[in-house]
């Protein structure tokens, strides 16, 4: 369970980057993933500020992340998939899709979920890989 520090930086990073669905895809992905926002290296990235009416927000310096990125970053293939897609998303870096397959059903799904926010998509989507070991379910469209 995230503690009040965690979450209050998931609300003021959403604060930032709501209204745009590339940024706010990006976040998302971050926060579902649950590993960078916890690192130091990525942490500098981030920037404290506030909007017009005084509410804090944190935004992502996304052009100097990707530069350290670029520099290579010590993670774990994963982590890295997962950066490199946020980045994809906010900052337009190109991501061969196969560079970043392999991932597990988890942050799949997380991909999956900021792809359909980053398309402008305004109702919640998640998405749930289904077993394919399964039959398909008959109440569902094909």
């Amino acid at each position: 369970m995230p503690n009040a520090d965690t979450l209050e930086l998931h609300r003021s990073l959403r604060a930032w980057a709501d209204g745009y669905s590339p940024d706010a895809a990006a976040v998302d992905l971050l926060i579902a993933h649950g590993t960078w926002l916890h690192r130091n290296d990525f942490r500098h990235h981030l920037v404290p500020g506030h909007t017009g009416d005084g509410q804090e927000i944190t935004a992502i310096d996304w052009e100097g992340l990707l530069e350290v990125r670029t520099q290579g970053l010590p993670a774990s293939s994963s982590e890295v998939a997962v950066l490199d897609i946020a980045l994809s998303l906010a900052a337009n870096k190109p991501v061969p899709l196969g560079e970043v397959l392999g991932l597990d059903a988890t942050n799949t799904a997380a991909v999956a979920t900021a792809l359909v926010r980053a398309a402008q998509h305004s109702a919640r989507v998640t998405v749930t890989l289904a077993d394919p070991n399964q039959p398909p379910n008959p109440a569902l469209p094909v």
